[in-house]
């Protein structure tokens, strides 16, 4: 084949950069983990990611370039706007906020104009959309490996986690350190659950949270049906339910539900309900009734009537940052008061604040705009796209957590599912 560019001293740096991308999904995942402590948000990716900025110009693509020069000017242009209407609007109408209000730098609490979690968390965001740019841009198939080997070495972290502490009572967890606020709470929330006065860790890896694990993993399980990654989808299936996660639970239980209705399996229904009638059965002994007692009311019960403390935080979270928003003018309704002022528990009610209706509506586009590319393997195509609606949906309800690579990376990997034949 004749080389395309022949005097070009950076003629290599294509496959290079292919290859650098394909790397960056071993580590992202590692999201509690910062390679500068002093510094937030220097995960492995993060900052890997930045380096790699570097070589784009350099590099001997072209079209590639083109367009990914276009996307992050029309981004910048989006971010722009939004942040010069939301910080004008605070100015001239004297915005104040409210104590029940959960802000990321409750340093300075009267500032409401261009506060510093507005910039930092801004950074976050354009370091998202750069990955996200990269995976659809600058990488092919083979970046679709690397990512479940990614997820593989969360797992299996994990694993060790949850192993370690049956056998010792503590945490073996050695590798984060990363801390939230002023340095006082760390990124990894260690989280037991007694099952029948048995002690369990909930799964977590090194995501920082149950709650991050699932938001992680749970699209790219979904995805792993359309991929016939046989492994991925009981290896990553049994981590799951190990998180003793409810979003976790509820969303198992929706995607296989509709899996086994549209693979027409409806046999597996009838061997499903002899198994949950032993089960059932098992566990109404005296012996074990209180095993079950432990699962219902940690995972459903006490989360679905409000009676646990996380329950009745989310709800109250929720409650108060709809409320302020509310009571905001209708221009501050729109815009928002500033990307990355509130971090409520939930990305709903985050962004809406921060962001406005006319954020929310960019942000929801944005994510979901992929819905509707032409995926050419049917299966494919449904899995992918399914998996993208509930960790949307994860998202706004649960997770408020916008910066972690994994949501862009699943977005950005739409495209090259495109291009599979």
């Amino acid at each position: 084949m004749l080389n395309t560019y022949p005097n070009y001293p950076f003629e290599h740096t294509g496959p290079f950069i292919k290859k650098y991308v394909n790397v960056l999904m071993l580590f992202f995942p590692v999201t509690a983990f910062l390679l500068i402590p002093a510094i937030p948000s220097t995960t492995i990716t993060t900052v890997f990611a930045g380096l790699m900025l570097l070589l784009i110009p350099l590099s001997s693509f072209k079209e590639e370039k083109t367009w990914f020069a276009i996307e992050l000017l029309y981004f910048f242009s989006v971010l722009f706007v939004l942040s010069f209407c939301s910080q004008f609007i605070n100015l001239v109408s004297h915005l104040k906020l409210t104590n029940n209000l959960i802000l990321i730098n409750r340093n300075d609490f009267t500032k409401t104009f261009y506060r510093t979690s507005h910039l930092t968390q801004t950074l976050s965001l354009v370091v998202g959309f750069i990955i996200y740019t990269y995976v659809k841009y600058f990488s092919k198939e083979t970046i679709i490996n690397y990512i479940y080997w990614g997820l593989r070495l969360l797992c299996i972290y994990g694993l060790y986690e949850f192993c370690f502490y049956i056998l010792t009572g503590q945490s073996g967890d050695f590798v984060v350190n990363r801390t939230f606020g002023d340095g006082e709470k760390s990124g990894s929330l260690f989280q037991t659950v007694s099952l029948g006065g048995l002690s369990l860790m909930r799964f977590k890896g090194y995501t920082g949270e149950p709650s991050m694990f699932v938001f992680t993993v749970f699209p790219f399980w979904v995805l792993s049906f359309g991929l016939k990654r046989t492994f991925d989808q009981y290896f990553l299936l049994g981590c799951l339910i190990l998180s003793f996660s409810t979003t976790a639970y509820l969303s198992i239980m929706m995607f296989l539900t509709f899996w086994l209705i549209y693979k027409r399996q409806f046999q597996i229904f009838y061997y499903l309900s002899i198994f949950i009638v032993i089960v059932c059965f098992i566990l109404q002994l005296d012996r074990f009734q209180h095993l079950l007692d432990s699962i219902y009311n940690f995972v459903f019960a006490g989360k679905i009537q409000g009676h646990a403390a996380s329950s009745r935080d989310r709800s109250n979270a929720f409650n108060n940052h709809i409320s302020f928003w509310a009571s905001l003018n209708g221009f501050n309704q729109a815009f928002g008061i500033g990307f990355g002022y509130v971090r409520s528990t939930d990305f709903f009610s985050t962004i809406i604040v921060n962001n406005g209706l006319i954020g929310f509506l960019v942000f929801t586009w944005f994510v979901l705009k992929n819905i509707w590319l032409k995926i050419p393997n049917r299966l494919l195509s449904i899995c992918y796209k399914i998996g993208l609606f509930m960790v949307y949906l994860i998202m706004m309800a649960t997770v408020p957590e916008f910066a972690y690579p994994s949501l862009w990376i699943y977005i950005g990997l739409g495209f090259v599912l495109q291009q599979m034949h």
